[in-house]
């Protein structure tokens, strides 16, 4: 402030002094010129402080993580409005992003996107990652640091866009499971890699088995977890499977493993059950129809079946003998 006045007050002297003067050699234009230079300096200092000011995280209880692909706007569209509208909840209970690789996107793709985004602001632009499917499990690290650097919350549910959430049922459960270190799912231990195919796991040499990880067509993350991987992003193996790459990563923690056969989310749907709380694999015309039957019915399914069987996750034994799938089970 008191530079500010000083430059006023040297300017009016200086001004002055141009107009009675007979010195012909002083230009004036040129000292005003300096002063309105000094001006913008100061200008740039304060504009500059004030983008330094840190933006504050958004606050909520459980932040959802869609991860969907940049030509899925019907799909994002029938998610807006089916499952999402299953809790009346704030923004404080829950908030939810979709989050796209952005990486090389030509601009016409840009653009419908930003239009898409002025509309419902729900996607996150994720500038270092290739939009494909063999970059998931980058993009899902990435989704992570993004969260952690942006919002405060207690939990993550990373699901799949092919996935249905029974969303209120599972703000309940996790208000009851309260836990600290979650990492809650579908559970397998004694899945082998694949040595062949696109999913060829060449740097996978930590055992003859994946270690223990929640299938991907959703699962839940205590903040905790999300921002250990966040804040060690860079020392992280890149694994090809995005499920698998998790469950090595939080290997060596110790965190809360729970299976929970609710989670209908392996790369197959095992059926209708109206326990269940996701349900994976299901294109958008059941989407639809899955909401329409709660909002019927109450219940998820109009007719309860199976198409292959689940299993309750045995910890007493080693992870290679955990999974067993029992013949007339009533398992969901």
């Amino acid at each position: 402030m008191r530079l500010f006045i000083l430059s006023w007050i040297c300017l009016i002297i200086f001004t002055v002094y141009c107009q009675y003067s007979f010195i012909s050699n002083l230009n004036c234009d040129s000292v005003i010129r300096e002063h309105l230079k000094l001006q913008n300096i100061n200008s740039m200092h304060k504009t500059h402080f004030l983008n330094d000011t840190s933006v504050p995280k958004l606050k909520t209880y459980l932040l959802i993580m869609i991860m969907t692909t940049y030509n899925n706007s019907d799909l994002r569209e029938v998610i807006r409005n089916t499952w999402l509208k299953l809790s009346n909840r704030g923004k404080n209970v829950f908030q939810y992003r979709f989050p796209i690789g952005t990486k090389n996107m030509n601009s016409i793709i840009k653009d419908s996107l930003r239009k898409e985004n002025n509309i419902y602001n729900d996607l996150i632009f994720l500038s270092d990652v290739y939009e494909d499917y063999q970059m998931l499990t980058l993009k899902t690290a990435s989704t992570f640091k993004y969260a952690h650097e942006h919002f405060d919350f207690q939990y993550l549910l990373k699901v799949d866009s092919d996935s249905f959430v029974r969303l209120g049922s599972l703000i309940k459960s996790l208000k009851d499971l309260n836990h600290p270190r979650l990492y809650w799912g579908f559970l397998d231990g004694r899945a082998k890699p694949f040595r062949k195919g696109k999913w060829k796991e060449v740097d996978w040499i930590l055992c003859d088995r994946y270690l223990p990880y929640q299938l991907g067509g959703g699962y839940v993350l205590s903040s905790s977890l999300v921002s250990y991987i966040a804040t060690n992003l860079p020392l992280l193996k890149m694994y090809k499977s995005e499920d698998v790459a998790v469950g090595a990563w939080l290997g060596g923690l110790d965190i809360k493993y729970l299976h929970d056969p609710r989670f209908d989310t392996e790369y197959l749907s095992r059926g209708c059950n109206n326990e269940y709380i996701i349900t994976h694999k299901q294109d958008k015309e059941m989407l639809q129809k899955l909401y329409n039957n709660i909002l019927k019915t109450g219940k998820l399914c109009e007719k309860e079946y199976q198409t292959r069987l689940s299993y309750i996750y045995d910890f007493s034994v080693d992870p290679s003998l955990c999974c067993v799938r029992k013949n007339g089970s009533n398992i969901p």
